[in-house]
Formats: structure tokens, C-alpha cells, sequence
């Protein structure tokens, strides 16, 4: 588990498990730099907005369409945000074989199931929430 917090061991771990070539390898770095670089930000900038919106709310006399104008601002940024994602994940993805999509998805659908309890529920809202086992 701690080699999915180091960003070069993770990276290493999944160019060996697909069997990347040096190509793909860069391609990767490249993606996961990118996307890096841009998240921080964007999360900085979402934790920013959801204070505004919350500041917004707790106000003597909330203006609720100023708040729902915050919040269509902020589903905006989220939408751009996962096309920008798309557009940089898209060209290295196209670069790989059917075997190491398939190889890509099977590490996914593994990091999914170990940290969050797979695709629909995780662990913790499945004993939190009985009606969902």
C-alpha cells in the first residue's frame, strides 16, 4: 500500500505490470505529470469554492439563487476538469495493446476493490447503511 503513495514507484509498478515499452513509459510520465500538475490546483480550487458556498448557506438570510448559481459553477468546473482529464489520458491509452488495456483494467478494478469495496458501495457504507448489503 505505501508504494501507491510514492508517485516514481507507482509509476514503475504500473509500466512493469503492462509491460509498457519506452514510448508508452514516456507517455505515462507525461500523463501522470500533467494530470498532477493540474489536480492540485483544481482541488484547491474546488475546496475554495465549496467554502464560499457553505459561507454562502450560513448567511442570516442565504440567496438561494446565488447558491445554486455557486454550485452550476462549480458542476462546470468538475465537467471541465474530467474532459481535460479525458483529453490527456485518451492519446496514451490509444498507444496501448488490447493486453495491456485489459491488464490496465484488471489493476484498476484491484486498487478499486482494495481501497474503496469495488465499483458500487464501499466497505464502510455497506456496514453503515444495512439496507445496501
Amino acid at each position: 500500500m505505501a508504494m501507491w503513495q510514492d508517485p516514481d514507484a507507482r509509476l514503475e509498478m504500473m509500466a512493469d505490470r503492462l509491460d509498457l515499452n519506452q514510448s508508452q513509459r514516456g507517455q505515462l510520465q507525461q500523463v501522470i505529470e500533467q494530470l498532477r500538475t493540474k489536480g492540485q490546483a483544481r482541488m484547491d480550487a474546488r475546496r475554495a469554492m465549496r467554502r464560499e458556498i457553505l459561507d454562502m448557506a450560513l448567511q442570516p438570510n442565504p440567496d438561494r439563487a446565488a447558491i445554486a448559481s455557486r454550485i452550476e459553477e462549480a458542476s462546470q468546473q468538475r465537467v471541465q476538469f474530467m474532459t481535460d482529464m479525458l483529453n490527456s489520458v485518451l492519446p496514451f491509452l490509444a498507444s496501448l495493446t488490447p493486453e495491456q488495456r485489459d491488464k490496465l483494467k484488471h489493476l484498476m478494478d484491484q486498487r478499486r476493490e482494495a481501497h474503496w469495496g469495488g465499483w458500487g458501495w464501499c466497505s464502510w457504507g455497506r456496514q453503515r447503511f444495512g439496507w445496501a448489503n
